[in-house]
């Protein structure tokens, strides 16, 4: 088996379209427990997905929640109870080098016995690979030359691609939480609220109501300079007008993309939230030599 498993900083999806929250709660309180994700793993238990503790930082191979989360994905991607699999992971561009070995020594020959939801499982990792994100992207996607930009949670990664390869990379510290808590600072001083970032896709999705009447955000300028300050990074490393394909991926590109339109007409988003999980996968069948 092989599974291609993207852990971002504020959810966690695999190339068979499972997605988590990447959060984690350690908990104690059986009552606490109903109708949550409960896992439990090593002999302590957690809820997963629901109001918990994220990574504010990106060095995921630092993280006590990543091999939480990813064994998660892996439990609940499969039937069966005896999971033996090569697995593709990945890590924010700018830390892959430095990090890359970290990460894979997370998982190097491991062997992982956990319940999700009172369903035991029992891993086995066979094979490991990491790979950086954005160009992970770059492997679901249909052009050789290609500007891909991925606007995850805590960070913006950029991969430049001529002929099939990565010629050029970023890191941005500039991603759609920064955004979020924008927002929700903006709605917190008009409304005399007490939201944090976490609650800001749920208002986009839902609407804003108080008192029960829907109210408007109104937060188009935050939308636009946030989005401003973006391309003004990237202008600084990349000349944007003079690329024919620029692809857009992470669960940023689906808020912000009208707005990058303004300033880069030819960008395109592809498959936003598992592309890079898909891409893993796929680089995965190349270099662990199995079928799709």
């Amino acid at each position: 088996m092989l599974r291609g498993i993207d852990k971002g900083t504020t959810y966690t999806k695999d190339n068979l379209g499972n997605i988590l929250k990447s959060t984690i709660k350690e908990v104690k309180d059986e009552a606490l427990l109903d109708g949550k994700t409960i896992v439990e793993y090593e002999c302590k238990k957690y809820i997963v997905g629901e109001k918990g503790n994220y990574s504010t930082d990106l060095e995921k191979a630092n993280h006590k929640n990543t091999k939480i989360m990813v064994y998660t994905m892996l439990a609940i991607g499969s039937m069966e109870k005896y999971i033996t699999t090569n697995l593709v992971l990945g890590l924010p561009i700018g830390l892959y080098s430095n990090h890359k070995e970290k990460m894979k020594n997370l998982f190097k020959n491991d062997f992982a016995n956990i319940t999700v939801n009172d369903k035991e499982k029992f891993i086995k990792i066979t094979g490991i690979e990491v790979f950086p994100e954005a160009a992970g992207a770059y492997y679901n996607q249909p052009h050789r030359n290609c500007l891909i930009i991925d606007l995850g949670g805590l960070s913006i990664d950029t991969a430049d691609f001529e002929n099939g390869k990565l010629i050029k990379h970023s890191t941005y510290s500039m991603g759609t939480m920064k955004l979020y808590s924008k927002i929700a600072n903006r709605l917190n001083s008009i409304y005399d609220l007490n939201f944090t970032e976490w609650n800001i896709p749920r208002v986009f999705d839902e609407g804003l109501y108080i008192y029960g009447e829907r109210q408007d955000l109104d937060v188009d300028d935050i939308l636009e300079s946030h989005t401003l300050e973006i391309i003004e990074r990237l202008k600084l490393e990349y000349d944007l007008k003079a690329y024919k394909n620029i692809c857009l991926t992470g669960g940023g590109s689906i808020l912000l993309e009208s707005y990058l339109k303004r300033y880069m007409p030819q960008c395109e988003p592809i498959e936003s939230i598992f592309a890079n999980a898909r891409g893993f996968y796929n680089v995965g069948k190349v270099i662990f030599n199995e079928q799709g």
